[in-house]
């Protein structure tokens, strides 16, 4: 029997009015991680990663509506749109690393204060510095040498794992990393990777790692949702999406990543996001879709089991019938 999720999403939809009308983001969005598990949320910047993984911890934007949907995290469950009971669970067990740290730093603490102030919810302040000390030394960093000095005078790698100190001084269980990576250079950008990939080893920590690198998904993920225009295209086990991808968006990504071993020409995916009609039911891929046909736009494919892994395309709904 393999062991129950400690997170997990369940058909999560968000909705918005823009110009009068309104625009459902977020649908059916589903999502699960086990103990010392890395999970990858991919997809292009707006296809609602961020958002929905925001809504699951309750800080979504007060102008969206979180219409359906459940959260439960450690046994305990809540409709996603209780978004003061799910805020409760930032300090029982969920923490956050954002992809600018420097940004998500306070410029008016050194690094040393700002890990001190996390552990003040947790540890007498006695205790504090020697936990702080110690937090430093588990993300690689000298706390002699850092502690006093104003993120702005620190370099975006050791923001980075100074945010993440913060991160771990609750002591959580699960991390979600919203692309961590972003703002560093490439060897930085492995250094953290392989860092989170230790830390989720050593402290059966599980990982949600919100990306649109999947280069970066392949090598440290065990499992991987795609996401496109707040519908999930494909899901499953790394291994075995990479070994078939299905769906043409997921094929799209694949093809759109460099690999010095095996050179060929990059193929960019045609159109936006968020192109096509907003007024009907539909595939949200159709409009950008080489393999398009009429019946993409009668509705929402269903989820399907294929290969090992689940895809929504209709492409296979002929072989489900």
């Amino acid at each position: 029997m393999s062991d129950p999720a400690l997170f997990e999403i369940r058909d999560l939809t968000i909705e918005t009015v823009r110009e009068g009308h309104r625009r459902r983001i977020v649908e059916g969005m589903s999502l699960s991680v086990r103990h010392g598990e890395i999970v990858g949320l991919v997809g292009e910047s707006g296809s609602g990663k961020s958002i929905s993984m925001m809504a699951s911890v309750g800080l979504a934007a007060a102008s969206l509506d979180i219409t359906a949907g459940e959260v439960a995290f450690a046994g305990r469950r809540f409709a996603a749109s209780d978004r003061r009971a799910l805020r409760s669970n930032l300090s029982h067990g969920v923490s956050l690393l954002f992809q600018n740290a420097k940004g998500a730093l306070s410029p008016f603490l050194t690094a040393g204060a700002q890990v001190e102030r996390v552990l003040a919810g947790r540890l007498p302040k006695a205790a504090r510095r020697r936990e702080a000390i110690e937090l430093f030394r588990v993300c690689g960093l000298n706390h002699a040498d850092l502690a006093d000095k104003f993120p702005h005078q620190i370099s975006g790698g050791q923001a980075q794992r100074v945010a993440m100190a913060c991160a771990l001084a609750t002591e959580p269980r699960l991390l979600i990393a919203d692309e961590p990576t972003t703002a560093l250079d490439v060897t930085t950008e492995r250094e953290l990777l392989r860092f989170l990939t230790r830390l989720c080893r050593e402290r059966d920590l599980a990982i949600v790692l919100i990306a649109h690198n999947l280069s970066l998904v392949a090598e440290y993920c065990s499992g991987l949702t795609i996401l496109h225009a707040g519908q999930i295209v494909e899901r499953g086990p790394l291994a075995s999406v990479f070994a078939e991808p299905l769906h043409p968006y997921t094929q799209g990504l694949i093809d759109a990543v460099p690999d010095i071993d095996d050179p060929h020409e990059l193929a960019p995916l045609a159109g936006s996001v968020w192109g096509g009609r907003s007024d009907i039911e539909r595939c949200r891929f159709s409009h950008r879709c080489p393999f398009a046909r009429p019946d993409c736009e009668a509705g929402v494919p269903a989820l399907l089991r294929r290969a090992g892994h689940e895809v929504r395309c209709v492409l296979y709904q002929e072989d489900a019938a």
